[in-house]
């Protein structure tokens, strides 16, 4: 079955690295992740603002899976579904307490963990993981019907 119009899921953190740089791009650093995330709106909870909105994420099952990307409307960025609809990998590997001592100028995550970062929430999650600060781990090999990825590309 063809649904080139939803995002990928259901693939590890290296299937989504390895596609990435078949198609001359990358995964996002967390740092990335975040600021796009964000659009122009610093300091806010969610890509909109500060209060949840149901009609501009997927989550809490309330649709009962994925939706079409662009359901919604997109950030400030121009980008579609940054809170909800499928977790994204991230290029970084994940610490629990990695930014208690990290640099605060774009931190790419501690050198060794088995982890790997996700990050925007998803159809099922809550409203906490949506926000856009929020981030959680996963094990690299991990695949779920409700993880995907997005690609990063250096300006040139």
């Amino acid at each position: 079955i063809d649904f080139p119009d939803y995002p990928v899921v259901g693939v590890s953190s290296g299937s989504a690295e390895r596609y990435a740089k078949w198609a001359g791009k990358r995964l996002p650093t967390e740092a990335e992740w975040e600021y796009a995330a964000r659009g122009v709106l610093i300091k806010k909870n969610y890509p909109w603002g500060d209060q949840i909105d149901s009609t501009k994420a997927n989550y809490g099952s309330k649709y009962k899976g994925i939706l079409k990307t662009g359901s919604f409307l997109p950030n400030e960025f121009g980008l579609f579904d940054m809170s909800g609809n499928v977790w994204e990998w991230t290029a970084d590997k994940y610490g629990s307490n990695f930014y208690s001592t990290s640099p605060t100028q774009n931190p790419k995550g501690p050198e060794r963990s088995r982890f790997r970062v996700i990050r925007g929430g998803s159809w099922h999650s809550d409203t906490m993981c949506l926000q856009t600060y929020f981030r959680n781990g996963l094990p690299s090999a991990w695949i779920d019907f409700a993880v995907g990825f997005r690609c990063a590309k250096d300006l040139k």
